[in-house]
């Protein structure tokens, strides 16, 4: 067969589901193919940028490697940033490019592709010859799964029509799930949880797995330990009572509070970055114990007394065998009264947060509570970047890590509509709801929401629009400078939803946020939605 129909059955017989793209000279050809002779489901995105983010929103949702594909030169320095964003959020995708002629050194799309994408610290795999297809594309899967992080097959033009001979591509990972049954690191993990007082549990997204959280949950009740998650963790423990939520910068009252008086924190599968750990705050003077199966990560951004590599699961059934075996009592953590605090809270927290705003906007903290009671609770949420975030955080919740999708890796806005409809599309039926800004949205979101559209997915996007870049007034006004530079002037954005497709409304009041919730309620589920609520840039502030 030709190497272009040969890419297409490799990438069919690697078990991929679900391909992302925008055709030009260097891969139209295998998107046909993939589609035509292997029954593929192709996505057709209308920028580049947007294929990668679908592939990245779709790799989180699904636990499986994402894939996409765009031509040569400038369509693939328009990937750039969203390579960035898979890098830095550590997420497996492979991203099949195109590449111009060797021959021709003048080609006007002619560019040092391997350089470009080294330098966002993605992996370049090329495609060397047609006859080592198989062996090349099988490593640029598994450099992407092994590396967490995308890699870029490279595939020059001058290949796709000439002639090979299929060999189906071997792929097979490793098992990796390791426990440390006995050792230095374990015994002093061991003395450390005997002498804690106050310890506390924290697990990351690398404890998303059903098994790992329910283990994990043991080893917290064995030493009652009240349990807390990273932003990226968001859904695990959701009906422990015991749960603080979000340990770091956005952490709510009560889990301040037990976090800062903890003598010892547990960290399974999370990596500890400087916003989990509060900026330090959550992490001074304290015991820290890490579990992780990835030994890079131990200690990368706070030290740690103990690193544990391997399983956070096992490693926290190894922790309970120990822990019975050496008849050490619990800490007494989970008290009655922090139980009762963090019910209290639950209770009368939400309401408290809850402001007034000028006429003609809706507070806040008012949308993310009615969104939080209002939408569909089996969900995916996704959220893009901007000062909304706030709000949207600590309140919206998700079921499992899986569920939810940021894309704040590279704090870049704008990055939103791809990745929800990559993560729409592994959904497998469930709603998605989209948090977004106004200045994000019309950055490089709008012409994206044709393709959800094309693709009749449940999606409805919420607009947090005050008409602001918001970081940038939050300096202005800080200063007691004029913020005018930080406003903009959009056009309005449900009529330039509703001329793509979606059925859209504004929000301009509590009554027309209820009446909205009611329309998301009875909306159309192979139509997106758009609710664009207007926000006071001055009236945003943090809980």
């Amino acid at each position: 067969m030709k190497v272009h129909q040969a890419i297409a059955r490799s990438l069919a017989d690697l078990g991929v589901q679900q391909l992302f793209g925008l055709i030009g000279d260097a891969n139209l050809y295998l998107v046909d193919s993939y589609m035509r002779d292997c029954d593929g489901h192709y996505t057709a995105a209308v920028h580049e940028a947007g294929a990668v983010l679908m592939a990245l929103g779709w790799a989180r949702v699904s636990d499986q490697i994402g894939v996409a594909t765009v031509t040569h030169g400038p369509a693939l320095t328009n990937t750039l940033t969203a390579l960035v964003e898979g890098v830095k959020t550590a997420t497996p995708i492979v991203l099949l490019a195109g590449d111009t002629p060797a021959a021709d050194r003048e080609h006007a799309q002619k560019v040092d592709q391997r350089a470009l994408v080294e330098a966002t610290g993605a992996g370049f795999e090329p495609l060397r010859r047609p006859e080592t297809l198989a062996e090349d594309l099988a490593r640029a899967f598994y450099r992407a799964r092994t590396e967490h992080r995308p890699v870029v097959f490279n595939m020059p033009i001058e290949f796709q029509w000439l002639d090979v001979d299929y060999e189906k591509p071997l792929l097979r990972f490793a098992e990796t799930r390791g426990v440390i049954a006995a050792s230095d690191d374990m015994d002093h993990a061991i003395g450390m949880l005997a002498s804690a007082r106050r310890p506390v549990v924290v697990a990351g997204r690398g404890a998303r797995a059903p098994e790992a959280e329910a283990a994990i949950l043991r080893f917290a009740r064995r030493i009652e330990a009240p349990v807390a998650t990273s932003l990226r963790g968001k859904g695990l423990f959701v009906d422990d009572p015991f749960n603080l939520g979000i340990c770091g910068t956005i952490s709510h009252s009560v889990a301040s509070e037990t976090l800062g008086a903890s003598d010892c924190l547990v960290v399974f599968g999370a990596s500890l970055n400087q916003y989990t750990a509060g900026l330090g705050g959550l992490t001074r003077d304290k015991r820290i114990i890490q579990v992780n199966p990835d030994a890079s990560q131990i200690g990368r951004f706070t030290p740690v007394d103990v690193g544990l590599v391997g399983d956070p699961g096992l490693t926290a059934d190894a922790m309970v065998k120990w822990l019975d075996e050496a008849d050490i009592p619990g800490s007494g953590a989970r008290s009655d009264a922090l139980r009762a605090q963090l019910a209290e809270l639950h209770r009368q927290a939400p309401a408290k947060l809850v402001r007034p705003t000028p006429t003609g906007t809706v507070d806040l903290f008012e949308l993310m509570l009615t969104l939080e009671q209002g939408f569909d609770k089996d969900r995916v949420c996704v959220t893009d970047t901007g000062r909304f975030l706030y709000g949207a955080w600590p309140i919206i919740s998700v079921q499992n890590p899986r569920d939810y999708v940021d894309t704040i890796g590279f704090a870049a806005i704008g990055l939103g509509v791809g990745a929800a409809i990559g993560a729409a599309k592994a959904s497998g039926g469930r709603p998605t709801l989209l948090v977004t800004g106004d200045g994000g949205l019309m950055l490089s979101g709008m012409g994206e929401l044709a393709t959800a559209v094309h693709e009749q997915l449940d999606l409805v996007v919420v607009v947090c629009n005050d008409r602001s870049y918001g970081a940038e007034y939050v300096q202005f006004a800080a200063r007691d400078m004029d913020p005018a530079i930080s406003f903009n002037q959009w056009p309005d954005f449900a009529p330039v939803a509703e001329a793509l497709g979606l059925k859209a409304l504004t929000v301009t009041s509590s009554e027309e946020l209820k009446s909205a919730m009611a329309a998301i309620a009875a909306r159309d589920r192979k139509q997106p939605m758009l609710i664009d609520v207007k926000l006071d840039a001055a009236s945003m502030r943090r809980p």
